[in-house]
């Protein structure tokens, strides 16, 4: 499920620059179209080539825009911030709904 969060990012998205990129390092955690994933800073330093100060800002940013929300109520393995990504789930969400409108034809087509 990971490919549909972090395919959403790049569709949809309106995040730019470093916050992009983090965001699509937190959606390629993502295991379910809950689209929810966590992560450290250190780790999102790392992937995303960026400063601490970097990512961090790109975090801010993108919980202020809506793109991401942080669970306090949930740590990882190491203590790491769970988030969520209310948007993609949304859009997500919609799109199976969606699919269960329009279920693909059954039977004798060639």
């Amino acid at each position: 499920m990971s490919y549909d969060a972090r395919e959403w990012v790049w569709d949809h998205s309106r995040s730019k620059g470093t916050a992009r990129m983090v965001l699509a390092l937190i959606a390629d955690r993502c295991r379910d179209r809950h689209c929810v994933a966590y992560a450290s800073v250190p780790t999102l330093m790392k992937r995303a080539n960026a400063s601490r100060t970097a990512v961090r800002d790109a975090l801010a940013k993108l919980i202020a825009d809506g793109e991401l929300v942080p669970l306090p109520d949930r740590k990882g393995p190491r203590g790491e911030t769970y988030y969520r990504l209310p948007i993609a789930a949304e859009f997500l969400a919609d799109e199976r709904r969606e699919g269960d409108r329009n279920p693909a034809p059954q039977g004798g087509g060639v």
